[in-house]
């Protein structure tokens, strides 16, 4: 069974990431309009997690005869406790319907890909 130029362009956005559907399907700037977005909300993620572990981190430091597993569970916790969920889950919100959208623009573009070949072919 083979996979038709559509599917392949959707997995591709599906499976791997946003964009990657438009970069196959030669949309060069379309994909990059959508990874680069993308990368910027998990970049933004990425160290807002970062600072916040760095803060607990120097709030609490762990003494090196003091490191055990209930020590480091509960700076995780803390980490938790003293994020901004809210600001965190707009971004992801954002990044997933940025991924649903490649998904079934990446589909789209596909089925319009295919739909020309197919009127060219019966031209010929």
């Amino acid at each position: 069974m083979e996979i038709n130029l559509a599917t392949k362009a959707a997995l591709l956005s599906a499976l791997l990431f946003p964009g990657w559907g438009q970069l196959f399907l030669k949309r060069y700037k379309r994909g990059l309009a959508i990874i680069l977005p993308a990368v910027i909300g998990v970049i933004l993620i990425s160290l807002y997690v970062v600072q916040m572990a760095v803060a607990v981190l120097k709030a609490a430091p762990l003494k090196k005869e003091a490191v055990n597993f209930s020590a480091v569970v509960q700076l995780s916790i803390n980490a938790v406790k003293s994020l901004n969920l809210f600001y965190l889950l707009i971004i992801l919100s954002l990044i997933i319907l940025l991924w649903i959208f490649s998904i079934v623009d990446a589909y789209l573009l596909g089925k319009k890909e295919m739909s020309k070949a197919t009127t060219i072919d019966a031209h010929r």
